[in-house]
């Protein structure tokens, strides 16, 4: 056996041990990195679905200004710390977007509502609207480990 066929089973277990690795720390840090980072990487990844949905309207590449208006001084915070995915995507664009965020709080859930809105520059009329929700913390007492052992107990 040449040397390569013996060492081919030890690069496929470090392959797979990396792969392995990759995606659990992946997961680990989504969940717990600070509010804001899973903030940006949540609205980043939200922004390259739509994007590559095919349902934007032309407007949404026709957009010359981007205004975002935080709804909140928690989300004003949150703004300050990222990197925002929207951008002005036309230097002579017809069409303004507005993005209106608002951090909320619910029974433990933590979210950032998104709200855009395109307008036409000249007549100020709307030309197309989409809200999304973005689900930043789920409450602490409802990890699937949790809830598994309640069901165990019961």
């Amino acid at each position: 056996m040449n040397t390569l066929t013996k060492k081919l089973p030890v690069l496929l277990l470090c392959l797979a041990t990396a792969l392995v690795s990759y995606v659990l720390l992946d997961d680990w840090n989504s969940r717990n990195s600070p509010l804001f980072k899973r903030f940006e990487r949540q609205w980043h990844e939200d922004v390259q679905l739509l994007e590559k949905s095919g349902k934007l309207p032309a407007s949404w590449r026709d957009v010359r200004e981007v205004q975002i208006i935080p709804g909140s001084l928690e989300t004003q915070n949150l703004l300050r710390r990222i990197k925002i995915p929207v951008r002005a995507q036309n230097d002579k664009g017809n069409s303004r977007m507005e993005v209106i965020a608002y951090a909320w709080t619910e029974a433990g859930k933590i979210g950032i509502f998104l709200q855009y809105n395109i307008e036409d520059i000249a007549s100020r009329n709307t030309l197309w609207e989409l809200n999304r929700t973005l689900i930043l913390q789920y409450p602490k007492d409802t990890s699937p480990w949790k809830l598994w052992l309640e069901e165990l107990r019961q």
